[in-house]
């Protein structure tokens, strides 16, 4: 057999996946391109030599910021890629499927799968550090502008933040590989063939499930809102957010199906013709659906949290240094005026990267979730069609559907920020911030451009799915 048969076949499958695979792709080189930029911004030594703008006052703080932004982005990059290969494996599975019956081994499965594995690690890395380098001298800008320092000349290429990136993306492809191959050889071909179609059994309500996360959600609120000491606050904090994680995911997870299912048994409400299709379809996958519901829930909360903690702190600087001078010689003074600005500035110039692509991450994810249903629902709804249900009957029904699935996720966040606000000030009242209308302010901006950009993501993603179903009807 040819030698680059393999890759021939591996290419022009994701050619005809472009429509999965373009959107992964571009995921891939711009989490690529973060983790190099905040490598660059962590380890470059051109910007903390000796002499430099950036170091003096206020460097190891930047530095420490930048550190632990490198090893978040690196970590949630390979949770972020087990999640979206895992849909680009479901799609494939038919696909690999019909090739093993037409004659194709697992060792050939095994090769096709490694082509494509390294074709996205070859696109990820040589178009996400390409990317990087352009955003390395951007993104030190804006973090010296934070920071207020001044910014040396800086390199085009930094080989130690280019090694970081190349043995972080060789270990998550590397295990995206391994995962690939476990699937395909744990799989018989028939079961391959009929992995797009079978769906998920519809669940039962599970109240054992609901209660214990009602109570942890309880729980943690009652935490933030009852504690008043600012350091037994910040010792507690971490534990309320454990809580209100694990919570989030049990109510939507099984909290979800159980309210469809307390829904389905009030005769009145489901036997209406929109309400008994969207019920229908959401209860029959809402066990999948929910884990996703709730990690964009949590990442929503988090960009919130972060973005509204960090821009008090940043903008409220000022105020702290100025009641600090009041105290202090005027040398100490600007001592504490730059480790402020450093320490601040960089914690908010990470919050704003690591936003970014949260957000990016929850499009991303929305827009794979609605693929998949889309893709499901699509002969469901043309069955629909030839039994008497119209189009409009469908694009109702649809718009329930994607009400729910979009709205429920951004409200939990907000009901989440809003118990954890009073928790939040009192940690922020630690670093000596007092201005709380200047902190419920930008929390409210944060939170006023976040449901702008989200429900355009919304819509964005939602025209996908209609475009499915609208192609299965």
């Amino acid at each position: 057999m040819n030698a680059f048969f393999y890759p021939r076949l591996a290419l022009s499958g994701m050619r005809r996946d472009r429509r999965i695979y373009a959107p992964y792709l571009a995921a891939c080189v711009f989490m690529t391109a973060v983790v190099y930029d905040l490598a660059f911004l962590a380890d470059s030594p051109v910007l903390y030599a000796v002499g430099s703008g950036v170091n003096g006052m206020g460097t190891s703080a930047i530095r420490l910021v930048m550190t632990l932004g490198k090893w978040v982005m690196a970590v949630f990059a390979l949770l972020f890629f087990f999640y979206t290969n895992a849909f680009l494996i479901r799609r494939r599975k038919k696909e690999l499927g019909l090739m093993s019956v037409l004659g194709m081994d697992r060792g050939a499965l095994t090769s096709l799968l490694f082509w494509e594995t390294a074709f996205s690690a070859l696109v990820s890395l040589t178009a996400g550090l390409a990317l990087g380098v352009l955003l390395t001298q951007l993104s030190a800008r804006v973090l010296s502008h934070f920071a207020r320092t001044e910014l040396p000349t800086l390199p085009l290429l930094d080989l130690g933040a280019v090694r970081f990136c190349v043995l972080t993306d060789a270990f998550i492809f590397f295990l995206l590989l391994l995962n690939a191959w476990r699937q395909v050889r744990r799989a018989s071909a028939v079961s391959l063939l009929r992995s797009d179609s079978l769906g998920e059994r519809p669940p039962r309500s599970q109240w054992l499930l609901v209660l214990p996360g009602l109570g942890l959600l309880g729980g943690a609120y009652y935490l933030a809102v009852t504690i008043t000491e600012p350091i037994t606050a910040m010792l507690v904090f971490f534990v309320a957010v454990v809580m209100v994680i694990l919570a989030t995911f049990l109510l939507f997870i099984a909290g979800s199906v159980t309210l469809c299912r307390t829904l389905q048994g009030n005769d009145r409400f489901y036997y209406q013709k929109k309400n008994f299709v969207a019920l229908s379809s959401l209860v029959y996958r809402m066990k999948r659906s929910g884990a996703g519901l709730a990690v964009i829930c949590i990442l929503s909360t988090m960009i919130l949290v972060m973005l509204g903690s960090t821009a008090g702190l940043y903008f409220g600087a000022e105020d702290v240094v100025r009641t600090l001078s009041a105290e202090m010689s005027r040398e100490i003074a600007a001592e504490a005026r730059a480790e402020f600005y450093a320490t601040y500035g960089s914690l908010f110039f990470l919050a704003l990267v690591l936003s970014t692509v949260f957000l990016l991450a929850s499009v991303l994810m929305l827009y794979y979730k609605q693929l998949s249903e889309g893709y499901e629902d699509a002969a469901r709804f043309a069955v629909m069609q030839r039994v008497g249900m119209t189009k409009r009957d469908i694009r109702t029904s649809v718009n329930a559907q994607l009400r729910m699935v979009f709205l429920l996720p951004l409200l939990a966040a907000f009901v989440h920020l809003a118990f954890a606000q009073p928790m939040i000030w009192r940690i922020l009242r630690l670093f000596g911030l007092q201005n709380l209308p200047l902190v419920l302010g930008v929390t409210a901006c944060a939170c006023a451009v976040f449901t702008v950009l989200y429900c355009a993501a919304c819509r964005l993603t939602s025209n996908a799915y209609c475009r499915i179903v609208g192609e299965g009807v």
